[in-house]
C-alpha cells in the first residue's frame, strides 16, 4: 500500500495531464453536455496542477530532505517496521525508559547483534528521580513502574555483557525532564513524544530514512548528549 501511494505521488503530473487531455478532446469534439464536462476538467486539471506546483512539490521536497517516510498513530503499530530494519542493524542508539517490550520481543536478536560485535547504547533515566517520579504520574504507571521497568533493563545489561559478546551495551541516565523517545540505528530512525495520559506504546511515531536531515540530526543530538557528563553518567558502574 505504501509503494502503490509513493508511485500516485510521483506521477501525479501525468494523472494532470491525462484529465487536461480528456477534457481538451471532449470540448474540441463533443456538442452535447459532455463538452461543459470537458470544460470542467480542463479548468480542475489546471487548478491541481498550479497547487502542485506551488504547494504541494514544496512539501514533500521538504518531506524528502528531512527523510520522512512514514507516520504512525501508536508507536505499537512501528513496531512493525523497525522490527525488520533491526534485523538487519549492525548498531543501535536508544533514548527510551525501561524498553521491556523491545526486551522480551528482540532478545534474539540483541544476542545475534552484539555476538557479531555490534554495540548498543541507551540513555535512559534515573530511577526513582524526581523527575521519573512525576513522568509516572503522568502516564498512569503506578508507582515505581517505570522506575522498575529501569532497574531491570540495567540488570538484564549486565547479564548481556557478562556473555563474553565481542559487542556491549552501554547505558547511561539522567534525572532531567524526560527525552522524546528515539530509537535509531544504522539504517533507520524511529523517533516520537512521550504524551500526557498515554503509555510509551499509545504515543504517535515517526520513521525517517538514514540519509535525510532527521537523521544527522538526532545522531548529533544523540551524541552530544552521551559526551556531556553534566548531563548523563554511566548506568552500570558498579
Amino acid at each position: 500500500m505504501k509503494n502503490i501511494k509513493k508511485h500516485i505521488r510521483d506521477n501525479s503530473t501525468i494523472a494532470e495531464a491525462l484529465i487536461f487531455g480528456v477534457g481538451l478532446l471532449l470540448v474540441i469534439f463533443s456538442k452535447t453536455i459532455f463538452r461543459e464536462i470537458g470544460v470542467s476538467m480542463i479548468g480542475s486539471a489546471i487548478v491541481v496542477f498550479m497547487t502542485d506546483v506551488f504547494t504541494r512539490r514544496d512539501e514533500l521536497e521538504s518531506v524528502k530532505q528531512w527523510g520522512l517516510e512514514a507516520v504512525y498513530r501508536t508507536r505499537g503499530v512501528m513496531n512493525g517496521s523497525s522490527d525488520l530494519y533491526f534485523e538487519k542493524a549492525k548498531s543501535v542508539d536508544i533514548i527510551a525508559f525501561g524498553l521491556k517490550s523491545w526486551r522480551d520481543s528482540q532478545q534474539d536478536q540483541i544476542d545475534k547483534l552484539l555476538n557479531s560485535g555490534g554495540e548498543i547504547r541507551i540513555i535512559t533515566m534515573k530511577p526513582w528521580c524526581d523527575a521519573l517520579k512525576a513522568r509516572e504520574i503522568d502516564e498512569n504507571a503506578g508507582e515505581g513502574g517505570i522506575s522498575h521497568s529501569i532497574e531491570q533493563l540495567i540488570e538484564w545489561a549486565k547479564r548481556e555483557n557478562a556473555k563474553g559478546y565481542k559487542g556491549q551495551i552501554e547505558i547511561k541516565y539522567h534525572d532531567h525532564l524526560p527525552l522524546d523517545f528515539m530509537y535509531m540505528m544504522d539504517n533507520r530512525l524511529f523517533t516520537g513524544p512521550y504524551e500526557y495520559g498515554k503509555g510509551s506504546q499509545q504515543t504517535i511515531s515517526f520513521e525517517y530514512s538514514n540519509t535525510g536531515a532527521a537523521y544527522e540530526y538526532y545522531k548529533d543530538y544523540f551524541n552530544k548528549l552521551w559526551d556531556d557528563s553534566g548531563f548523563c553518567v554511566d548506568a552500570l558502574k558498579d
